[in-house]
């Protein structure tokens, strides 16, 4: 249709057009008539000219297709099927080709009551033990072939120029009637806004978001379930001994730990001192007896598991142990509880992450060092820093011995009702202000290991601390103390080498002993 009116009804005293020029005053004077088909013929082909020129113009500028704006985009439904319709999905990306199959399995039901089982369709990756694979991240990748959306449709390229003859991601779909079909993914598209797609089934080319090519990009690993490695699964057995009133585990025979950061094996005990297992819960055993410490994290292992972040391998043979380090681990931590017993084996590995294996594993599970808050222990870390930690209300008497001068303090406790004093303190007879003497012990018992290296010393202590108790049955302890360097002396707990100190803080004691008795 011509863009030119069909009727010409030009008021020739008041009006212009782009074969005349405008009328000037209010009356034009009058012209001589002419013949108008020549003017006519002409202004046809001019606006002839000036549409074949528009049309050049539009020719000579190409199809705009990779728009740089997503808001004008619309979505295209390229596919859509339902997961349920479909038998299998084989993928073949990078990283292999993985056959992705249905089964339809009874669903455990959380109602007691329900009377009928149901049915529901899972989804597992072929040549893969079943209860190894995380049906649901393999049912993602499965609905992300069944349901796919494009934002626009390409005309002027071929298959070959969008990557499509040889896609490098192609999904091949078999439906449960028997249908064949398959979703191809090419290259990227130029202005980087997605990628090409197309159907087996159809030669229409489209440009799809980045995430339909995203739910391809997966491996056989990257499927495996995932799940924490587990806890302790509390027996009838347990019950009796080793739990609380909820059943929670509370307690152990014995936790040892080995493996290259342990050159001599650390055992761990509950602490069978009824006096002093309200202060310190746990012991070692090996290599040294001594108030344990930081016992609460491998235990925690062993009650709630620990979260995972992935795994490496789905072999779990000695061969596949051994490449992974697993045949010598960093560190392993078994717990004993009756006839029970449970191991797990920690090996760091390339990626900063630790590869774990337990007795049972079905995966070689991969676990990040921040949820180990042990992985890193040496031996002395499982060692309290205490260097005593008698309580006053369990003594009669805490002696404090030096080469010139022995300090002897008689201990009267009496938290009874009727008593006038709750701490009678004497020395030499001498009764003493209870409050000064509680802060001096204080200081006593607040001595911190600052170094757990012992070595041989032949001479003999500058100071020695006796501590007697209420309860004669239990024998006396005695802390003493030798020089070892210029700032530092070594201590043993009845003869035992333990650590060091700080020359300081034996210093401190010492002046504080003499004005107490002074």
């Amino acid at each position: 249709m011509s863009d030119l009116p069909e009727k010409n009804t030009l008021n020739e005293e008041n009006e212009s057009t782009v074969f005349s020029d405008p009328t000037q005053y209010k009356e034009a004077p009058k012209k001589q008539k002419r013949n108008r088909l020549p003017v006519i013929i002409a202004a046809v082909l001019a606006v002839a000219v000036l549409a074949g020129g528009t049309v050049a113009v539009i020719k000579l500028i190409p199809e705009k297709e990779e728009s740089t704006s997503s808001s004008a985009f619309e979505t295209i439904k390229v596919l859509e099927l339902k997961t349920d319709d479909l038998k299998s999905v084989t993928v073949t990306n990078e990283n292999g080709t993985f056959k992705l199959y249905s089964v339809t399995e009874t669903a455990e039901s959380s109602d007691s009551s329900a009377s009928e089982a149901t049915q529901e369709v899972n989804w597992y990756l072929d040549g893969y033990e079943k209860d190894v694979i995380n049906t649901t991240l393999v049912k993602n990748i499965v609905s992300g072939a069944a349901a796919v959306d494009a934002v626009r449709e390409i005309t002027a390229k071929s298959a070959a120029e969008c990557g499509l003859e040889n896609p490098a991601v192609k999904a091949d779909i078999v439906t449960n009637d028997g249908a064949e079909l398959s979703v191809l993914i090419g290259g990227e598209s130029p202005d980087g806004t997605g990628v090409y797609i197309k159907l087996s089934t159809d030669d229409k080319i489209y440009i799809a978001e980045d995430s339909v090519k995203e739910v391809f990009d997966f491996d056989a690993l990257s499927l495996a379930k995932t799940e924490a490695v587990p806890g302790i699964t509390v027996t009838d057995a347990m019950k009796t001994s080793y739990t609380d009133d909820n059943g929670a585990l509370t307690s152990f025979d014995s936790i040892t730990v080995t493996g290259t950061n342990f050159p001599e094996k650390v055992v761990i005990t509950p602490n069978t001192d009824e006096n002093l297992s309200q202060y310190a819960a746990y012991m070692t055993v090996s290599p040294t007896k001594r108030i344990a410490d930081n016992v609460d994290g491998i235990f925690d292992l062993f009650k709630s598991g620990v979260s995972v972040s992935g795994a490496y391998s789905f072999d779990t043979s000695a061969a596949e142990l051994k490449k992974l380090g697993l045949d010598n681990p960093d560190l392993t931590a078994t717990i004993k509880i009756g006839d029970f017993s449970l191991s797990y084996s920690f090996k760091l590995q390339s990626d900063g992450n630790y590869a774990v294996w337990y007795d049972g594993a079905k995966l070689i599970n991969k676990i990040a060092a921040s949820n180990l808050s042990f992985i890193n222990y040496k031996t002395s870390n499982f060692y309290a820093s205490w260097v005593c930690l008698q309580s006053i209300n369990e003594l009669s008497n805490f002696t404090v011995k030096t080469p010139d001068k022995t300090y002897s303090f008689d201990i009267v406790y009496d938290d009874s009702e009727d008593a006038e004093e709750t701490y009678v303190i004497t020395y030499n007879g001498k009764k003493l202000t209870a409050s000064d003497f509680q802060s001096f012990y204080q200081e006593c018992i607040s001595l911190s290991c600052t170094d757990f290296t012992v070595e041989k010393l032949s001479s003999e202590p500058q100071m020695t601390f006796v501590f007697t108790y209420s309860d004669a049955s239990r024998n006396p302890t005695s802390v003493e103390f030798k020089k070892a360097a210029e700032t530092k002396y070594q201590y043993s707990i009845d003869g035992i080498d333990m650590g060091k100190i700080n020359s300081s803080a034996l210093n401190k004691i010492l002046k504080q002993v003499e004005k107490l008795t002074s």
